[in-house]
């Protein structure tokens, strides 16, 4: 369909022409162990995620969402960032070694998180 939206990338894109290729469930291994270096990400991670019960789930999820923000419609890349803003707002995570408590959503983090994310999906 001519008119049927592409998203925010389109077929033409480098997105779509990188998360084609099937290296990048390679990229997406190497972005969590990259992410897992910021003492704080992995806090998160840890204190707020059954990822030890459910790695393979939490892996789906998180590709179905970046699947979603490169390939769906411009509405359903915003649902999903929504969705996920909402669920990240509410968490909480204590840092050891400051005692400080923070919130999964911090500027930085997430920063940090989308940053090894792009890192790893180019270098891989």
């Amino acid at each position: 369909m001519a008119d049927a939206d592409p998203g925010y990338f389109g077929p033409q894109s480098v997105t779509w022409q990188l998360h084609s290729d099937p290296m990048m469930w390679i990229a997406g291994v190497r972005a969590l162990y990259l992410q897992a270096l910021h003492p704080r990400a992995v806090r998160g991670v840890m204190q707020n995620s059954d990822f030890r019960k459910d790695a393979w789930g939490r892996l789906m999820r998180t590709a179905n969402f970046v699947g979603t923000l490169s390939y769906g419609t411009k509405d359903a890349a915003e649902q999903a960032g929504a969705r996920v803003r909402r669920i990240h707002a509410l968490l909480k995570a204590d840092d050891p070694v400051t005692g400080e408590r923070f919130g999964i959503d911090d500027p930085e983090l997430l920063l940090w998180v989308h940053c090894a994310e792009i890192d790893s999906y180019l270098s891989v």
